[in-house]
């Protein structure tokens, strides 16, 4: 029996979007009564902050949930980043300077940002490795992909996406 000319079905998504397709469904396998715990031991989530901004077209307010990458104390400033591109609606936002505030482990901040440069991205980028061995590391290579970027993953995505430094103002 022949059968040429028929191939095997498959989704009609990219590579890319299937690997992380099924790299986000991973977690809900280790995330059962019994078993939470190892996904907890093998790869804690970062903190997740919630930036509410102001789109630059429409005006409408908007809730964007980020990682935070690292967090500075003395400094009060926690470093953020536009994971899928620098065009991410979010990220222009922000830099068309419509961030309103940032919503922090129940706290709502009013936050200056900046961008930070290649020593304290480098700094930052360490800092999420060590608090993060294995989650950063399948991070950056989905990252690495998903821009369309080569080379060293850590060292193309520090290179190719910017951080944003936000520190708490006023109240």
């Amino acid at each position: 029996m022949e059968t040429a000319g028929i191939e095997p079905a498959m989704s009609g998504k990219s590579r890319a979007a299937r690997v992380l397709g099924r790299m986000m469904r991973m977690q809900s396998v280790l995330d059962r009564k019994g078993t939470r715990w190892l996904l907890q031991a093998l790869s804690p989530p970062p903190t997740v902050i919630v930036l509410v901004h102001r789109g630059r077209k429409s005006g409408r307010l908007y809730k964007t949930p980020v990682s935070i990458l690292a967090e500075d104390p003395e400094r009060g400033e926690v470093v953020v980043s536009p994971m899928w591109s620098k065009n991410s609606d979010w990220y222009l936002n922000v830099v068309a300077g419509r961030l309103v505030e940032v919503h922090v482990r129940g706290e709502s901040w009013h936050v200056e940002w900046r961008e930070l440069d290649e020593v304290e991205r480098r700094a930052a980028g360490g800092a999420f490795r060590d608090a993060h061995p294995i989650y950063s590391r399948i991070i950056l290579r989905m990252l690495l992909r998903l821009n369309g970027l080569e080379g060293d993953p850590a060292e193309a995505v520090l290179q190719a996406l910017p951080m944003l430094g936000l520190r708490r103002v006023g109240n």
